[in-house]
Formats: structure tokens, sequence, C-alpha cells
């Protein structure tokens, strides 16, 4: 058994449970046997030998400083990875403890711009109930699914959602058949979490410390639910990475408030990737946001469609004002591309984080409103539009006060947080006069060479300083005679030689006295204002999501107009009446002929025949991605359309994967017809190729 500094290590990653343990040891992050072996493939990190009670163990490591970017590229690759963090006890002896637990659910920096949801998943005699929470936005959503499909629409909302991290109930862990289609549905890591986490009543305690009354307000009555959300709130905590304080938001949807897309229609209509791995998917071709938040928001509304009417009209007439003044649309794309993530920024404001660059990123966020809010309001189309609306909803004044303090930081903050030139001067009182004692030592430094040189009749005098002999003065070989007698001499150089004198080294402990204090006070003054962009989470994902949906808006309006998308007319008739449609991805890449289109309640089904390669796939396709369109809020791509409601759309086209894996085409087939026979209603939209 391991003794010494790998004992310890040893100890504290079997507490954490996690894949990996990072352990401090000083200025570097270790890991230690099979954990060195694998950070060195995985990140090619560089694996030496440290001996530890009598045994040699492999070790590699990271400094301090640049531990986050290893974490996050563990993380996204499904480990979950413990912290062990240095400190002096009460004895003055170093100890370690576990700080935290980054797991894929749980990544607060991650590289990309995509959603990762942590969900939650329990069964009972109902159905089941589930729980996504998106920690680097702070959203947190919670619905239940029941009746003979109950499983088939769970599948589905976990699709919808696609969670980085799963943790199934007590219940679900026992489906072994559940499990099995879990795996192979979802790229999440599956973990188990306590069981008493979902509890009914421990569940409720953790939703209401977390959300108060809200609970009550969102109408959140079923069992499992409840018990989902709260094993997710329990699990967050537990984590220790901070980010329950930005999830303050908690909502309810019912699973039928979507539009069914499951994974082969999103696979067969290339949503969000091509089947083949060439061309371009739907959200490629239309996506033209100008911010990360944008671009998240669009991937949403693409992948979950919705049935509500009323936000469907408020969708398109967003959309059709932002298409109807281009001027000012187009003003709004160049105001937007300089904004940043601030939802995500909330997120390590309230974990804390968040270093100065994350702040000033707010702060210069902050700074388009005006400019974004003056543009609409001056804009005759758009003055009256939902698109105002995006502002109104919005507390001016609050967002002026935090962008006012936030004005404080230094325009160019350095990368640390620990070496001064964070705040500028001004902000508060102790700082400024910390900062002028500072300079006025830094100052005498500065002209002491030209002060030795007067005062001793030198010619070839400099003053430097490094980490082994401090500050020194620098006196050149011909001219070491004729130094005066305090000067103590340090280390000959070829060409000179280094002395010290008294009033040197006295200033010397005075200026880094004064640079250990400013850093110090720099650092206490900076994490307030971090404290303040904490407290203001809730402002700042407001004005984060009022700027995605602007974003998306004015995506949707340049291709709408760019490529003569019409505005659909929406009914909750059966009727799908398409004149002059086109396929949204195909008109972009060949000269395209357009087509109609005509179901109703009378005519539901139709039969497309002809030679290979006439069009028939994109002719049903273009049906469906019509359809789907519509229930994003979309203009769509034809001349008029009238679209019926529908409650999913359900595809069978093509078999190219399930081929390659050695499936018959019969029973690829039959699986997926069986699926849509079970899952569609009369209100779905089905294709068959």
């Amino acid at each position: 058994m391991a003794s010494g500094i790998v004992g310890e290590f040893t100890a504290l990653k079997e507490e954490a449970g996690a894949d990996l343990l990072a352990m401090q040891l000083g200025d570097f992050y270790e890991f230690f046997g099979e954990d060195a072996r694998l950070v060195g493939e995985e990140l090619d990190l560089k694996v030496s030998q440290k001996g530890s009670g009598g045994e040699t163990y492999d070790m590699a490591g990271v400094p301090v400083d640049d531990l986050e970017p290893y974490v996050t590229a563990l993380v996204e690759r499904g480990y979950r990875v413990a912290v062990a963090d240095q400190y002096d006890d009460d004895d003055g002896d170093v100890a370690r403890e576990l700080t935290r637990v980054v797991t894929p659910g749980t990544l607060l920096s991650p590289d990309g711009d995509d959603a990762r949801y942590l969900a939650a998943v329990t069964a009972d005699d109902d159905g089941y109930g589930l729980a996504f929470c998106e920690v680097t936005t702070g959203r947190f959503r919670t619905t239940a699914v029941a009746g003979a499909d109950a499983t088939d629409r769970l599948l589905t909302e976990l699709y919808r959602f696609a969670p980085v991290e799963l943790l199934p109930g007590p219940e679900v862990r026992g489906d072994d058949d559940l499990l099995a289609a879990l795996r192979e549905r979802l790229d999440a890591r599956l973990t188990l979490h306590e069981t008493a986490a979902f509890g009914p009543g421990r569940a409720e305690h953790a939703l209401r410390e977390q959300f108060g009354d809200a609970v009550d307000a969102v109408g959140l009555e079923r069992d499992g639910a409840v018990a989902a959300a709260g094993a997710v709130v329990d699990y967050v905590a537990e984590t220790g990475v901070g980010a329950l304080a930005s999830v303050t938001r908690l909502g309810t949807y019912g699973a039928d408030e979507g539009v069914a897309v499951d994974a082969t229609t999103r696979r067969n209509l290339e949503l969000t990737e091509t089947m083949t791995g060439g061309g371009r998917s739907l959200v490629e071709t239309i996506d033209h946001t100008e911010t990360s938040a944008g671009g998240r928001l669009l991937r949403e509304w693409l992948t979950r469609p919705l049935r509500r009417r009323g936000e469907l009209r408020r969708r398109q007439s967003t959309v059709a004002a932002l298409a109807d003044d281009a001027i000012v649309r187009e003003g709004l794309r160049e105001t937007l591309a300089a904004a940043h993530d601030l939802e995500r920024v909330a997120s390590r404001a309230v974990s804390g984080s968040a270093d100065a660059e994350t702040l000033l990123r707010a702060r210069e966020t902050l700074a388009l409103l005006p400019e974004l809010r003056g543009s609409v309001e001056g804009s005759r189309r758009l003055s009256g539009s939902p698109v105002a609306g995006l502002f109104a909803e919005l507390d001016g004044e609050a967002v002026a006060a935090l962008r006012a303090e936030l004005s404080a930081l230094a325009d160019d903050p350095p990368k640390t947080l620990h070496e001064g030139g964070l705040v500028d001067r001004g902000y508060d009182e102790e700082l400024d006069e910390l900062v002028a004692r500072h300079e006025a030592a830094v100052e005498w430094f500065d002209g002491l060479a030209d002060r030795e040189k007067r005062r001793h009749d030198l010619t070839h005098v400099t003053v430097d300083r490094n980490k082994t002999d401090g500050y020194y003065v620098q006196v050149g070989k011909s001219e070491a005679d004729a130094v005066p007698d305090d000067y103590e001499g340090i280390k000959t150089l070829k060409n000179a030689e280094r002395y010290v004198f008294d009033e040197l080294r006295e200033r010397e402990r005075e200026l880094l006295r004064l640079e250990e204090e400013r850093a110090d006070r720099e650092y206490e003054v900076f994490c307030r204002l971090r404290a303040s962009v904490a407290e203001s989470a809730d402002l700042l994902q407001s004005v984060g999501r009022a700027l995605a949906e602007l974003d998306v808006g004015c995506s949707l309006a340049a291709h709408a107009a760019r490529h003569g998308w019409c505005r659909p007319e929406l009914t909750d008739e059966r009727a799908l009446d398409v004149e002059g449609g086109r396929h949204p991805v195909v008109e972009t890449e060949t000269e395209f002929v357009p087509n109609d289109l005509y179901l109703d309640r009378d005519r539901r089904f139709l039969l497309v025949t002809g030679p290979n390669m006439s069009g028939k796939s994109t002719y049903m396709r273009q049906a469906a991605l019509i359809t789907l369109l519509a229930q994003v809020g979309s203009f769509v791509p034809a001349d008029s359309a009238r679209v019926g409601l529908v409650d999913g759309i359900y595809t069978r086209v093509g078999a190219l994967d399930e081929l390659a894996e050695g499936r018959s085409t019969f029973m690829i087939e039959m699986g997926e017809l069986s699926n849509i026979l079970h899952s569609a209603t009369e209100e779905s939209l089905v294709v068959l190729d």
C-alpha cells in the first residue's frame, strides 16, 4: 500500500470517487500512478518518476496557473476530475483537501459554445421524471412523461437535450433494457449518484433550498420530476464547482409542448450533421449568428420545435420586422459581433472562477445595450415589434449601475489575479494610496543608476533585478576599483561586478512589502467587483438571453431576405399547403426548381413515384423541413405556405450507418417503422422513403 505523498494522493482520490485526481504540491498540480500515465497519453504530458515510501511511481504535473485548460480537456473527453488544493493548517503544516470534482455536466468553462446539459431521470408507476440543468448558463428545466409510450417519449426528450452527463435514479438503474437504450442513443456519461438524493423528501428540500417559493409557483407536482430535479441540485452542490448560485430560475414544461423529433429524424433531415459527413447540415446553412449564445439558441430552436402558436407567432413577428428593415438589421448584427456570452460570464462569476478578462467581457457587452436599444427604438418597423420587447423587459438602470461599477477594471488587465494592474485608480482609496507608494518606490529604483553615476563619478552603472540576487547595482570591471566602501560585492561576471548596499536592501524590502500589500488589496477589490457581478447574475442572464434571441432573429431574417423565404400561416387544422417550395439546403447549392405540395384532412396521404435521381427524397425531406422550420418560428423556403401544427415529425430514410455495422436493410426498416407506428399520432407528419 502506498504511503507518503502517493498514499495521500490515493486516499484523496478514493474519497472523491473520481476517475482522476489533480493534487496540489506547491506550485504544481500532480497526477500519480495510473492517473499520470493516462493524462500523459491523453494530453501529451511528460511522465517522470517520484519516490515515495521506498517505492517509485509515475508522476505528471502542470503549473498551478495552467490547470484549468487541462481539466477542461479531460472532462470534455468524459472523465470526472477531482482537484485537491493545498493549505496551511492551524499548526502551520501543509495539508490538502478536496475542493471540487469537475464532471462532464458541471464543467463551467468548456472550450465549445454548445450547451452541456446535466440530466437526471427517475421512474415510478406513472412514468418518468426528468430534470435538465445547464450550469454554464444557469438554465434548469423539469418535466414528466407518462402513458403507454412513456419510454419512447423519455428517450425522445433526452435526445432533444443531448445531455453530456446523466444521473439515473434507483429504479432506472435496475432496468437493463432502458440502460442499454440510454447508452446506445446518448453520448453521455452515466453517473451513479447516491440513492438517498432521489428520495422525495430530500429532493424537495434541496429544491426549496435552491429555488424557494418558485417550487410552488411553477406547479412542480409529479414526484418523479421533483426527485430528478432534487438529485441534480444535490449532485451539483456535492461536486463543489460553485455553479448553483447562478441556477436561480426553475422552469417546468410539458413534453407535449414540443414537436417530437427523434434521433432517426434528426439524422435523416440532417438538422445538425449530414449523413455522409460531406455537404452542409440545416444548422450550418441557416446559421448567420454573430454570437456564441445566439448560435447555441438557434441550435436549440431547430432541435426542439414548438407547438405553442402564440410563441411561434411572436418569433415570426420578430423575424418579419428584422427582415423588413435591412439597414437597421445589419447594423444590429455588426454591433452584436462584439458581444460576449453573458450567461456563461454570470455562471463563472457566481462560482468564483471568473478572471479579470471575463468581467471585462461583461462590461464591454453591457456597453453595447444603449446602441442596440437606440437602433431598435429609432426604427419605425422595429419599435412596435417584439424586437423592442426584448429590451423593454430589461432593467436599464441596473444595467447602467453594473456597467459603471465595472468601469473600475483596467482596460488591459493581466492574465493572473495576483500581479497587480487589475483595477484603475479612483475605485478604492486604500488601493490608490498603496499604488502611489508602490510607484514612488519603483521610481526610486528607476532613478538609482543615474544618481549613483553622478554621486560616485561612474560611467558604466546599471540597476536590475532577478530572482536570485534581487535588486543590485552592476558596475563595469574597469571602474570596479572606484566604487564606494559601502558597496558589498555579491557576484563577479566576466565584464562587470554586482553590488548591494544597506539603503538598497532596505528600499527593496519596502518595495517587496508594498508589492505584496498592493497585490493583496487589489485582489480583494477585484473579488468585491466579482461579487457584484455574481449578485447581478439574474440581470446578466436576462441580458444574455435577450441578445441571443435578437441574434437568432437577425440570423433568420437575413437568411429569409437573402433567399426569398415567406412567413408561413400557422393553423390548428390538418393542412400542409405549400406553393413554390424548396429544400432549404439544396437551394443554396444548386439551381432549384420549386414545387407545390398540398395535404389536408381529406388528402392525408401522398405516394411519390418517379425514376432514380428525380428528386423524390429531396421533395419529401423538403416537406418535413418546411414543417419543422414553421414550428421553430422561422420563415420557410416557399412562395407561400400554410402549415398545420403537428405533434411529431417521423422519417425513415436510408440506412448508411447501420449497414456499416452489419445490420440488414430489412431489419433496420422494420425497426424504424415499428417506432413510427408506435409513436406517431393522427397529428404527426410521417415521411417514408
